[in-house]
């Protein structure tokens, strides 16, 4: 009996021991844990939602990343935690639907807020995965927020310098409309398109009458803002699609796709008449002359840039603010 007394009793303090050994791992492993969320640096912090998505747990950088104490948060459910943004809302509840039928997702969600604070437009990256028990049933999330709004700004910096430059290599700076190379491509492009889909496609060529009179007799800056105006009066008369580009000096282009000769006339005599009919501050009045051609079937780009000059010449030729074709 007293043999049998001491086993049990052995058993109990080993059970007890073992037991408390278990804890402190426990203790040590959430010790650890937290120490490791905690540390995870200045743009990050770790977080827990229970089964009906209500947060319960915060790290120590949350409060720096969303504007928001814990003490404010926790408790609240995913989508009245902030002032969403954009598509966030659908995008987390979608991941916590897949996550509460006991699916698992891998990818990295972007979701963005307006910040409390600042009122700035944020951006975090979030890693997060679901714990089930033996049935399948949805216990917790957690995950790890990152804070990416830098690296989202500079990469929109990035993409608004990439568009400035790209603007300062096809824009003829004067006037704001294509530049040389650029009208070029443009009509190459075009032919190489009808080419394929048997369309019609017309070019006009305008240049300035007497345009040296307004540099010698008001200055090239007066020059100038006729060349920027003049694009502007244009502009409100040809279509969207129509590209309009600086081929040299005061000579350009009027690229018109799906236009036949017929339409490209009708478009060149709004043009000539709404330059005509504009006042030109201290200048007054100006003109200028128009060629108008249509491409041919397996026409060369030199060829219809020397057809469209050519016409252009004519109207000069024959008494200027007219249309030859």
């Amino acid at each position: 009996m007293i043999y049998i007394i001491l086993v049990l009793v052995f058993l109990i303090i080993f059970i007890y021991l073992r037991f408390r050994k278990q804890q402190q791992n426990l203790i040590e492993a959430k010790e650890k844990y937290k120490s490791i969320v905690e540390d995870l640096g200045e743009n990050f912090f770790a977080y827990r939602m229970d089964a009906d998505f209500n947060f319960v747990y915060f790290s120590k950088n949350m409060e720096n990343i969303l504007g928001t104490p814990p003490e404010d948060v926790l408790g609240k459910n995913f989508d009245n935690m902030l002032e969403w943004t954009g598509d966030s809302i659908e995008i987390g509840a979608k991941s916590l639907d897949a996550y509460y039928q006991g699916k698992q997702t891998t990818d990295l969600t972007m979701m963005s807020f307006i910040h409390p604070i600042s009122k700035e437009e944020r951006f975090i990256r979030v890693a997060d995965h679901a714990v089930h028990d033996s049935s399948g049933n949805l216990l917790w999330i957690e995950g790890i927020l990152e804070d990416i709004t830098s690296r989202i700004n500079a990469e929109k910096a990035l993409q608004q310098k990439k568009l400035e430059f790209e603007k300062l290599a096809t824009t003829d700076i004067l006037t704001d409309v294509y530049n040389r190379y650029s009208i070029m491509k443009q009509i190459e492009e075009e032919i190489n398109r009808i080419k394929r889909k048997e369309e019609f496609l017309s070019l006009i060529m305008y240049d300035f009458d007497h345009f040296k009179n307004v540099n010698d007799n008001f200055g090239h800056d007066v020059g100038d803002y006729v060349l920027k105006e003049t694009t502007k009066v244009i502009s409100g008369v040809i279509r969207e699609i129509d590209k309009i580009g600086r081929y040299g000096g005061e000579e350009f282009l009027i690229l018109l796709p799906f236009s036949n000769l017929s339409n490209a006339l009708e478009v060149a005599e709004r043009i000539r008449d709404a330059v005509a009919s504009h006042h030109f501050k201290d200048v007054g009045h100006i003109t200028i002359s128009l060629g108008v051609v249509e491409y041919k079937k397996d026409e060369s780009r030199k060829s219809l840039l020397k057809r469209v000059d050519e016409k252009m010449y004519e109207s000069k030729h024959s008494g200027r603010n007219k249309i030859s074709s």
